[in-house]
């Protein structure tokens, strides 16, 4: 009988004490290095981009930066799709996109066959043939599925049409220039992460780019994609569109996934 009142008592002791003890700690209490989890915030999609386009560098207006050091805005980031296409996932992802891109997305106007655009705007053509849309000039990647570039007046040096097809709600995006190319994520990061790349500014392609290598290729915020650079650059490209032949100035955008990310215009 002792014996028993000695056990309940110890149990009611130990009871106690694991009342009085501290909780365990969570995720978020435990402290990370400064470049654990790094990725770069993006900043609303109407902040300006200076002249120069993709092979100058973007923009160079910063973002308001918060307390920890991150640039304030996130719009492009929220629209960064996650890394996984199959499964269940995969299926309302595809779903979500064939849905269209979100109102505040850059892509979210839509016109109708035979509108012209502004330099400087683009706006979604949906349900035209894409053998319709001009002649094919480029594409990305040069083999297997990606993006088209097709142009209405292959033979001018004035201003035009331009599409890019390819995206996953099947709608073309349409564009005004002179000129338009592709510009891959291997020549972005030499120029970006060479010798000259700290006198380049900073701008919204440059971030919303950051945060697709950052998911991609698993690197620092300012480290170069490095192995897994391929794999990056399968399904995703840079836009140029230049008003005029020879312009400084020109309209970039960042196409990541079957997604227009960001664009920035002068």
């Amino acid at each position: 009988m002792q014996r028993a009142v000695l056990t309940a008592t110890a149990l009611i002791c130990l009871a106690g004490c694991d009342r009085g003890a501290p909780a365990a700690p969570t995720l978020s209490d435990v402290p990370l290095a400064a470049e654990a989890g790094r990725a770069a915030a993006l900043p609303d999609p109407a902040e300006s981009q200076p002249e120069g386009g993709f092979l100058a560098g973007t923009a160079t207006a910063d973002a308001p930066v918060t307390q920890d050091g991150a640039a304030a805005g996130s719009a492009a980031s929220d629209r960064l799709a996650p890394p996984a296409r199959g499964g269940l996932l995969g299926f309302f992802r595809r779903k979500a996109a064939a849905a269209g891109p979100a109102p505040d997305a850059p892509d979210y106007a839509q016109v109708g066959p035979g509108a012209t655009l502004p330099f400087g705007e683009v706006a979604r053509l949906c349900g035209v043939a894409e053998t319709a849309l001009g002649t094919e000039v480029a594409r990305y990647p040069e083999t297997g599925r990606g993006y088209t570039l097709r142009d209405s007046a292959p033979d001018s040096t004035t201003p035009r049409s331009f599409w890019i097809t390819g995206f996953d709600d099947g709608c073309a995006r349409q564009v005004t220039g002179a000129l338009a190319m592709f510009g891959d994520p291997e020549l972005h990061e030499r120029l970006r992460y060479g010798p000259a790349g700290s006198t380049l500014p900073e701008g919204p392609l440059d971030r919303a780019y950051e945060a697709v290598k950052t998911q991609v290729c698993r690197v620092a915020g300012d480290a170069p994609c490095g192995r897994a650079l391929p794999r990056l650059a399968r399904d995703t490209v840079f836009v140029s569109v230049y008003p005029a032949l020879g312009s400084p100035r020109s309209a970039d955008m960042l196409l990541h996934d079957g997604a227009l990310l960001e664009f920035a215009a002068p």
